[in-house]
């Protein structure tokens, strides 16, 4: 059974911030990028001398402010056909 409500979805992740895992090869270059721990430690464990680091992310804004421009009428697209018309016939059988 999954949470229902966003108060108890957000309970869940409020001591969690997001992030990933970028693995460095022994010269220090970028060898990838891991969405958990478990598996960049994995990796460095698997080839000595590779390293990890922590990225975080910044926080997901709340909301976006997206302008609206009213183009005039010569300049908008005109309207789209979705599915043209079809000159089927029915079967009947």
């Amino acid at each position: 059974m999954g949470l229902t409500t966003r108060e108890l979805q957000s309970q869940l992740t409020q001591g969690w911030t997001p992030r990933y895992f970028e693995v460095l090869d022994i010269e220090g270059n970028k060898y990838c990028q891991c969405g958990s721990e478990d598996d960049a430690q994995m990796l460095c464990e698997l080839n000595p001398g590779f390293t990890f680091s922590v990225h975080f992310l910044p926080p997901t804004p709340k909301t976006v402010n997206v302008p609206h421009v009213r183009l005039d009428d010569d300049l908008q697209l005109p309207a789209q056909q979705i599915l043209p018309q079809s000159d089927l016939q029915p079967l009947n059988l």
